[in-house]
């Protein structure tokens, strides 16, 4: 059965190949060579193909994990298994939401208007990460590489403020999914846990590290797909 895994935002197409697994890894809108996408849905139109011939084992991380989500929502058929690392189904509060779409913008304008070093070294202060220096060193290079105005359109169209809320939808996945987070990730800790709550045939790991789990923790992803 084939494998699908949908990398995070600044991520690409290299971003799970130290998973050492047989995927196919596509660069999503706004990341490297793919034109951003002009909204989320349009985002899942795209990306729907991936899931032929299906089902398919679908995993994704933060960004990808949300794309993913949405996609086993559009085509259950397709899906045979989930995989859900430091995910979100969105947030529900339309005014919240509101105010994450004008926090995007905010970031986007500033990639838009910054050198890509400039907005890296912005990103990088905000995660909840625990890497050894190499692995920093790989994230850094690869999200070194990306067109500004490529990245700025995919957290417009692709970030959280963009999303859907999926909360009131996850009763509807009838095939397993695996909710992963990282113990030092306390947002996501609470928001997986939930999730796992919520989806009917859920299995929720917590895991002992922060939000890049692949990174960190990549025999615990590599195994939940299995």
């Amino acid at each position: 059965m084939r494998t699908v895994l949908l990398h995070g935002f600044t991520g690409g197409a290299s971003s799970f190949a130290d998973l050492r697994l047989d995927a196919v890894t596509p660069e999503l809108p706004g990341h490297g060579s793919a034109p951003p996408a002009t909204s989320w849905d349009d985002a899942l139109t795209r990306l729907e193909p991936l899931l032929d011939p299906g089902p398919v084992v679908l995993g994704g991380y933060s960004m990808g994990a949300r794309l993913a989500l949405g996609l086993a929502l559009r085509r259950p058929d397709k899906v045979a298994r989930l995989v859900l690392a430091s995910g979100t189904a969105g947030i529900e509060d339309e005014a919240e939401r509101a105010r994450r779409r004008t926090d995007d913008e905010e970031l986007a304008r500033f990639i838009e208007t910054h050198e890509i070093a400039a907005f890296v070294d912005r990103w990088e202060t905000n995660e909840i990460i625990s890497l050894k220096p190499f692995q920093l060193k790989r994230l850094r290079a690869q999200r070194l590489q990306h067109q500004p105005s490529n990245l700025a359109g995919a957290l417009r169209h692709l970030g959280t403020g963009a999303q859907p809320s999926y909360w009131k939808e996850l009763h509807r996945l009838r095939i397993p999914v695996v909710v992963l987070a990282g113990t030092r990730d306390a947002k996501f800790t609470s928001i997986a846990t939930r999730m796992n709550r919520d989806l009917p045939h859920s299995d929720l790991r917590l895991l002992d590290c922060g939000h890049v789990i692949h990174v960190e923790q990549p025999e615990a992803f590599s195994g939940a797909l299995r």
